[in-house]
């Protein structure tokens, strides 16, 4: 259950949903939320799937010490 910026009460069913619900302002989450909106428009499911994946990518990234390097090395 989220509350949304004109604080009505949202229930969502979808990760997709939740995301666009959310004030978010951190580069990296930004991004994981337009991984969701692109899963969204192109299969219509998959949205909460796509953001574990991400975000699991994007820790694994930073284990590797990768985050504090240039980011266009290693796309």
């Amino acid at each position: 259950m989220l509350v949304d910026s004109m604080g009505d009460v949202v229930i969502p069913n979808d990760g997709a949903t939740i995301l666009k619900e959310m004030d978010i302002e951190h580069p990296a989450a930004k991004m994981i939320i337009e991984i969701a909106k692109t899963q969204e428009q192109h299969c219509f499911d998959g949205t909460t799937s796509a953001v574990v994946i991400a975000g699991e990518l994007l820790k694994r990234s930073e284990d590797l010490g990768l985050a504090k390097r240039s980011s266009n090395r290693y796309l």
